[in-house]
């Protein structure tokens, strides 16, 4: 392992001379400045200057949280309390991003042209057992095999209440990546259920699209969450949790059998201050699976003192 670059601190120099490296400055460097151009610091510039960038980012991104936290919080309490919930002590919830797409029939070209990358992979599948259509064995001491049925278990469905507020912002990938099913994908259903035939593999596939789905996303991707089943996804469905769902997933540890609640806020709310700013959706999902879009709540105002965007 590469160790990261130690911290580089001015030294004393003398007037004339590099800041850096006490050497003395070549004609065209600025003198005000105290820097010179020998490629050891230019280089020790460029580290400072990149740390510095994403020290600033870093706390950036950690003040735009907070904001969001606190001015979730009253629409958060309004929630839980339309459900039962008097207080936030008792049930998980979280804050989210919130996309705001429309939920649309899926357009006519966008299916065509799923059925056909489906058609492809399943093919290549097939087909890259030489010919053989029999079922491959199941590799059951390959790794990314126990992995992937690890992480392929179903999960509390009140976890979603995170993606439904949110209206699935990572699954816009899945868009132009077709799922991201590949003939990898179709592989491995071909090992966990060895019964399915070719063509009851493809009408699987097929009958998991939902009749509306949210405009230019993934063909899967319903007003509550994917409609696939979380054993037929591709990994990277299945893998890859956002830190939104996984700070919920571990509030509802701490809390759990009271549902949860969470907050979708637009990425530009700090940038409408006033009460009532659009970009706001709040969702409870109760521990029976009831889901509930709270349409009535609206943003308070950003309190002064806040950190400006």
């Amino acid at each position: 392992m590469v160790a990261p670059p130690r911290p580089v601190f001015p030294k004393p120099h003398s007037p004339g001379c590099c800041r850096h490296c006490a050497q003395p400055l070549a004609p065209e460097d600025d003198p005000a400045k105290a820097e010179c151009a020998r490629p050891t610091c230019v280089t020790r510039r460029q580290i400072v200057a990149s740390a510095e960038l994403a020290r600033r980012a870093l706390a950036r991104d950690a003040a735009y949280l907070e904001v969001s936290r606190r001015r979730a919080r009253p629409v958060l309490r309004a929630a839980a309390k339309a459900v039962g919930q008097p207080h936030l002590g008792k049930i998980a919830y979280g804050i989210a991003p919130h996309i705001n797409r429309p939920i649309v029939p899926l357009p006519e070209d966008r299916r065509a042209a799923f059925v056909a990358h489906l058609d492809h992979v399943i093919e290549e599948s097939y087909a890259r057992a030489d010919g053989i259509t029999h079922t491959p064995a199941r590799p059951q001491e390959d790794p990314d095999y126990v992995t992937r049925r690890k992480e392929e278990q179903p999960e509390s469905g009140v976890i979603d209440a995170s993606c439904i507020a949110c209206q699935g912002e990572c699954c816009l990938n899945g868009a132009g990546r077709m799922a991201f099913i590949e003939a990898d994908t179709i592989d491995y259903v071909r090992w966990s259920r060895p019964e399915m035939s070719r063509s009851a593999i493809r009408e699987m596939y097929l009958s998991q699209i939902p009749k509306t789905s949210t405009e230019q996303s993934c063909v899967y991707h319903g007003a509550y969450g994917c409609t696939l089943d979380r054993t037929v996804r591709a990994d990277i469905c299945n893998s890859f949790q956002c830190r939104y769902r996984r700070a919920l997933m571990e509030a509802y540890a701490k809390k759990p059998g009271h549902g949860a609640v969470v907050a979708g806020l637009s990425a530009d709310h700090v940038d409408k201050p006033s009460a009532g700013a659009a970009g706001l959706r709040v969702v409870t999902v109760s521990e029976d699976l009831d889901v509930r879009v709270h349409d009535d709540l609206r943003l308070p105002a950003l309190r002064k003192g806040m950190p400006k965007f």
